[in-house]
């Protein structure tokens, strides 16, 4: 079956973005990438920022289908799990597409208020769904710091990534790949099981550091 055109438009957009950022990337070279015309473009899209926040929504899909896959009725956690790894893995040693988001997170910083709205709902919604698919794969109960132990894994790749971005990754990718879901199997229920005991830097709360001298 063909691919619509939203598709074509969306993907040749992140191949071209991928590779020239997204300052170089003009709505006429996307066209000529998906085989069509500039007119055929603007049919779908009013302005490279529309375009831009659909690309934006296809590079956050992973969690959103792992979710999906969660959510059949025959789903189970051990085989929820084993996606997950193979999806942090894709994302570890699949250069194009940590490219294409940092392009994008890029255009965010130099003053795209649209676009960093939507990284922040993007990774308002990882967090939830990821805080989730723990309590799936993990069988653990739903509580308010899931989200927060969420928000660190996905930082952690997110730094795996922006190193690889700046190729100045100092191991192996796919060693790394490895060692991050082992761990992520491993320490996330384990330090779910024994949230009540984390209370090791408690102290720190009520003896802050005393101010920095001028």
């Amino acid at each position: 079956m063909a691919k619509d055109g939203k598709q074509k438009i969306i993907e040749a957009a992140q191949r071209l973005i991928a590779q020239l950022g997204v300052e170089k990337t003009s709505m006429r070279d996307i066209a000529q990438e998906a085989g069509m015309t500039t007119g055929a473009i603007y049919y779908y899209y009013a302005s490279k920022e529309d375009l831009l926040y659909d690309v934006m929504d296809y590079t956050g899909a992973i969690t959103s289908n792992i979710m999906r896959m969660r959510n059949r009725p025959e789903a189970k956690p051990e085989e929820v799990l084993d996606e997950i790894a193979r999806s942090t893995t894709r994302r570890i040693k699949k250069a194009d597409t940590l490219k294409l988001r940092y392009n994008l997170a890029y255009q965010a910083a130099l003053g795209d208020e649209t676009l960093r709205e939507r990284f922040a709902q993007d990774y308002a919604a990882q967090g939830d769904r990821t805080a989730k698919l723990f309590n799936f794969v993990f069988s653990t109960d739903p509580r308010p710091e899931d989200v927060y132990l969420a928000i660190i894994m996905i930082a952690a790749l997110d730094g795996i990534n922006l190193q690889q971005f700046m190729n100045a990754l100092p191991v192996d990718p796919d060693k790394l790949a490895k060692l991050y879901n082992e761990f992520f199997a491993l320490a996330v229920p384990y330090f779910l099981s024994n949230l009540e005991n984390t209370h090791r830097f408690d102290h720190l709360d009520s003896n802050p550091p005393p101010p920095e001298k001028a």
